[in-house]
């Protein structure tokens, strides 16, 4: 008779070592080695095979878990990894003094065994940190955290592996300015990732990008103003694939951050994510800083679109929020620039034209998709009929009914600025709508479509620019609404799907009567109904709980 197995036992070892590479990231999960451990002991053959496997445990060296602290934890886990290239971090600090030197030690006696390291130094251990001063020979990624402003830190950078890491290619940096001192030019040039997190001057920054020319990803955080006026030379970053620059808070970083971009010499083919968040609206209430700044983060645009002209364009606004993003095809760079003000703040008038006029662009006139979400914006923009007279090429919109209301006024307002009447999406074949049956507590007289997608629909027809398909997937529909395009716009196929159904349904009017079409008072009635016939199956003890059943009705 043969053996049966269990699931576990059939579980190909292939599978594990997947399953358990995935569990094992200390770095981005704090629980890994206590999951590893747990993992090992699930049974006999699962145990052999990770003992076995010495990169496991290799990758796993994490000194701030609590099994380091003795000496027969330190010596098993390096027993397991056997010779094995060591993963290792270290950034707790505040155990027993005793203990912390046998961290110390672990680290300055595998040195040379380590290809990942993270470290976070603190002012108590400054001076025992001088173990990093040796040779790294097999170190590829380097994480270095200050956890002061303390000046003991300033010569760390510049001592570290004694200027000898050859293999080191990407260098994560979190301290203070000051504490950003020249690192050693042996190996600044090799980086191919560099994360500078402390705040550095524009010309501290431009300095240590001067001999990082080789890198191929770059994060820049909080760029500030040099208290001088230093002359700032222009800096090539020719092998440059990405950029993330996040900027906050106020107006000097702001501008530091635009003379920063203003600077660098970037390959049309680099991404760029550019971030101004928190901040406050003070920052910008200057119309001509406002510009300055929007129109550096444009110019860099503009210069990637050149050569790579985007097919999907996504935009984003709301009162204190602005969001533009852009991709071509799946290889290739794209862009995005988000402006975020505090909670409660609004940006001033002038801030939204200068957004959308710096980034109407004759090279969006390419883009074939577009999601447009404009939400509690209560007010006609004429710069938004301008951006969207950018988008001739666009064949499909994904869009809700708040913003919809917004793409209808822009062609009158375009009839308004030429000659005669200018019919926007000349292309348009596919209209995707979401949160059709959502309700919004901040309406306004500006919300004056009682049916904005009929509208939209219809208006199309007038100009003779019809659409081909109204597409309500992204959401589920119970039933189809009732909506006035569905008895006039005729051939248009609709496609919406059901809750817990899998297929979508399809319509195309004018072929026969709208399959029950009711309102949205009535849809909220059927709702109600599957809640009730959903209530019937608890006691009636549990419902007598219920005192109160209110139904709402909204706007379609």
């Amino acid at each position: 008779m043969s053996m049966a197995y269990s699931p576990i036992q059939r579980l190909d070892f292939d599978i594990l070592w997947c399953i358990v590479q995935i569990n094992a990231d200390m770095f981005n999960y704090d629980e890994a080695l206590e999951t590893t451990l747990a993992t090992s002991r699930v049974c006999r053959d699962w145990r052999n095979f990770m003992l076995s496997t010495t990169s496991i445990w290799a990758h796993l060296i994490d000194l701030d878990h609590w099994v380091w602290s003795t000496a027969e934890g330190r010596s098993e886990f390096i027993r397991r990894s056997g010779t094995a290239l060591l993963w290792m971090k270290l950034h707790d600090m505040y155990g027993p003094l005793h203990c912390n030197k046998h961290l110390l030690n672990v680290v300055g006696k595998h040195l040379e065994r380590i290809q990942r390291l993270e470290v976070t130094i603190t002012l108590e251990y400054v001076d025992q940190w001088s173990l990093l001063f040796f040779p790294a020979p097999h170190l590829e990624s380097f994480s270095i955290t200050f956890d002061d402003r303390s000046r003991k830190f300033n010569h760390i950078l510049s001592s570290l592996f004694g200027g000898s890491a050859p293999l080191l290619r990407e260098l994560y940096f979190r301290g203070h300015r000051s504490n950003l001192t020249t690192a050693p030019s042996s190996w600044l040039h090799q980086l191919r990732s560099l994360d500078l997190e402390g705040e550095p001057t524009v010309s501290k920054t431009l300095g240590v990008l001067t001999l990082t020319t080789n890198l191929v990803n770059l994060w820049l955080y909080q760029i500030r103003a040099d208290r001088t006026t230093p002359t700032l030379s222009l800096v090539s970053l020719p092998k440059l694939a990405y950029l993330d620059m996040h900027l906050h808070t106020h107006t000097a970083t702001l501008t530091s951050g635009a003379v920063l971009l203003d600077h660098l010499r970037i390959p049309p083919i680099c991404s760029l994510n550019l971030l101004v968040h928190s901040i406050h609206r003070r920052a910008i209430d200057e119309e001509s800083t406002c510009a300055a700044i929007i129109r550096a983060i444009s110019t860099c645009a503009r210069a990637s679109f050149t050569h790579h002209a985007p097919q999907n364009l996504c935009l984003t606004i709301t009162p204190r929020h602005f969001t533009l993003e852009t991709t071509t095809h799946p290889d290739g760079p794209t862009f995005r620039f988000s402006m975020e003000l505090l909670l409660q703040q609004v940006f001033p008038k002038h801030t939204l034209p200068i957004l959308l006029s710096e980034f109407s662009l004759p090279y969006f006139s390419k883009v074939t998709s577009f999601r447009v979400r404009i939400s509690s914006v209560n007010r006609p923009v004429p710069e938004i009929p301008t951006f969207m007279a950018c988008l001739p090429s666009v064949n499909t919109i994904k869009t809700d009914k708040w913003s919809l209301r917004h793409l209808i006024r822009a062609p009158v307002a375009l009839k308004r600025a030429d000659t005669g009447p200018r019919i926007l999406f000349p292309t348009l074949k596919i209209l995707d709508v979401r949160s059709l049956l959502s309700s919004r507590a901040d309406k306004s007289r500006f919300d004056s479509y009682p049916d904005p997608v009929s509208k939209f629909v219809l208006a199309r027809i007038a100009h003779d620019h019809a659409i081909s398909i109204i597409d309500f997937t992204e959401d589920t529909l119970d039933v189809l609404p009732n909506m006035e395009f569905l008895r006039k716009a005729v051939g248009l196929e609709v496609c919406w799907r059901q809750r817990g159904v899998p297929e979508i349904h399809k319509y195309v009017c004018g072929t026969r009567a709208p399959p029950n079409p009711v309102s949205v008072q009535e849809v909220d009635s059927v709702e109600l109904r599957k809640c009730h016939r959903i209530a019937s199956r608890f006691s009636t003890s549990l419902l007598g709980n219920i005192t109160d059943i209110k139904i709402k009705t909204v706007n379609v």
